[in-house]
């Protein structure tokens, strides 16, 4: 009877130790995304907040799709003119998995060549607002870095607002149940550094693991015992 005992207790933590998903690595793609890109001076409508209700006013000068991971990098220094803050530096050696859509968007090649933002937030400063869009798998923790500004929307919910100008900040937030059509904006402004990143990852569920290890250690206990009655024989 002790040893139906021990091999239950074992079997069940074998079972709840495996059955327990574990942590995923942090993932920065999110399938194939709808990307909109405004650019142009603050003063001819391209705004510096990253909001859906500051949307540009003038026309954006392309739409594409996009296949890469949202970790976007480029540290170069500030400087007032802008040419060492390129979109071809932003996306750098992602920029080849922007494909252009609309009939009058800018090519791939001269988008790379193509400032995204000057010295200044104002006036005739050069700035550049985008817009990704696309679906997400719920139910895990979201984290947006970004510097300058950045918002992420969720079923049409601000789930994320760093709206900006700011420098690199990086907030997390936990998603709704389901799949979720998301929107994420971003306002590059004021020249380099520019850095957007989204990430997410599913929680370990620590509890599970607990209690697994906890059965575990309650079988290995009740098999020292066993071996520690007189009579006990080894097979």
């Amino acid at each position: 009877m002790k040893s139906i005992r021990f091999l239950t207790v074992l079997a069940s933590a074998a079972a709840i130790l495996v059955a327990a998903p574990k942590a995923k690595a942090d993932s920065y793609s999110f399938g194939t995304l709808d990307v909109t890109i405004w650019n142009g001076e603050y003063q001819n409508g391209v705004t510096d907040t990253a909001t859906l209700g500051s949307m540009p006013t003038i026309s954006p000068i392309g739409t594409y799709t996009y296949d890469g991971p949202l970790n976007f990098v480029n540290d170069n220094p500030q400087t007032s003119s802008g040419t060492n803050n390129t979109f071809g530096d932003f996306f750098n050696t992602y920029l080849s998995d922007l494909t252009a859509t609309g009939s009058n968007s800018m090519s791939t090649n001269t988008l790379a060549t193509t400032i995204m933002s000057s010295g200044g937030e104002t006036g005739a400063a050069i700035n550049t607002y985008m817009e990704f869009t696309g679906g997400m798998i719920a139910g895990e923790t979201v984290t947006l870095s970004s510097d300058d500004g950045s918002s992420l929307y969720v079923n049409g919910s601000t789930l994320i607002s760093m709206p900006g100008p700011q420098s690199q900040t990086t907030t997390s937030a936990m998603l709704p149940a389901g799949s979720n059509p998301f929107t994420l904006v971003y306002v590059e402004s004021n020249g380099a550094p520019a850095v957007l990143q989204m990430s997410t990852v599913t929680p370990e569920p620590t509890s599970l693991l607990l209690l697994g290890t906890g059965l575990l250690g309650l079988a290995l206990v009740l098999s020292r015992k066993a071996r520690q009655k007189p009579g006990f024989m080894a097979h």
